[in-house]
């Protein structure tokens, strides 16, 4: 039973920093275009939104630190490699096929910080990431396993949406790909905090902001 906890916890997490990778590359692409050519931003907002410290000195200072500095735990390097290393535990289970592409997305952020522009690396990371979920839909018949790790890839998409104020009816949409998710996935669940999201979901309720994003990220007791 420990076992198969341990890979339902690792897949779910799995999922979480694919999505964190990914929502956070395509956000951090638009600053990049915004510092070179508008307006400046404010780094210390987005630090706010997503309840991480700030320890930037300047704009170019978080571009590079937040995006590609392995050494910062809150970077999307680090998520990176935390979304590497645990598709090569689930190596047997995903398979070397689909852990190929997480893989090639690492070496993709690798080679895009050692670049003066590294907006096209950043996109072959937002590539490899999709071809990976294309993989792991094609490569994994255990409809369950594939469920966990979409649950995981809902629940970040929801937290990173909601921390950055992103557009939202693309949340509401993809808080009804974790309720469909859910079910299929046989994770244990926080009975409050579900019920919470399946009223937004089906009743229109309207939570704070802050009691919706508690529930989605301690929805799954895992």
């Amino acid at each position: 039973m420990g076992a198969v906890l341990s890979k339902a916890n690792r897949l779910y997490w799995l999922g979480r920093y694919n999505e964190r990778v990914y929502t956070s590359l395509q956000y951090m692409t638009r600053i990049f275009d915004q510092a070179i050519d508008g307006p400046s931003i404010s780094y210390t907002d987005i630090c706010s939104r997503l309840s991480i410290p700030c320890i930037y000195k300047s704009t170019e200072d978080f571009l590079r630190r937040f995006t590609f500095d392995l050494s910062n735990p809150d970077s999307i390097a680090q998520t990176a490699d935390r979304m590497l290393g645990n598709g090569m535990v689930l190596r047997e289970t995903i398979s070397s096929n689909t852990l190929s592409y997480l893989q090639m997305a690492v070496n993709a952020l690798t080679l895009a910080s050692q670049s003066a522009s590294p907006l096209v690396g950043m996109q072959w990371v937002l590539d490899d990431i999709m071809a990976f979920r294309g993989g792991f839909d094609d490569y994994i018949e255990d409809e369950t396993l594939s469920n966990i790790l979409k649950c995981g890839v809902s629940v970040e998409r929801v937290s990173m949406y909601l921390r950055l104020n992103i557009n939202q009816y693309d949340s509401e949409k993809e808080l009804k790909k974790l309720l469909n998710s859910l079910y299929k996935s046989k994770l244990p669940v926080d009975p409050e905090c579900q019920t919470l999201i399946y009223e937004k979901v089906l009743n229109g309720a309207s939570p704070s902001h802050q009691l919706l994003l508690h529930s989605v990220e301690s929805l799954f007791v895992i």
